[in-house]
């Protein structure tokens, strides 16, 4: 694989380990709403700002999961 092949798959690999961190943060806050609905207490915009940084997490990590297919896919075809 030439330079720039390896050059843009390791940025690729990059972006796979920034979708998979927001996966994991998006993980995280599906628990901490469910626990803010078990307990009932929370206020109704904890819940909806835990919400929204749930929603943002879940697009930022699949926008970067798309942008990594679509790098990874280039280095590729340049690879030769």
């Amino acid at each position: 694989m030439p330079l720039e092949s390896e050059t843009i798959a390791a940025q690729a690999e990059v972006l796979w380990s920034d979708a998979r961190a927001l996966t994991e943060c998006a993980d995280r806050l599906r628990e901490i709403e469910a626990g803010l609905e078990a307990g009932g207490a929370a206020p109704g915009w904890l819940r909806a700002s835990v919400n929204a940084h749930l929603a943002a997490c879940a697009e930022a990590a699949a926008d970067l999961a798309e942008a990594a297919a679509r790098l990874t896919h280039y280095a590729e075809r340049t690879g030769g």
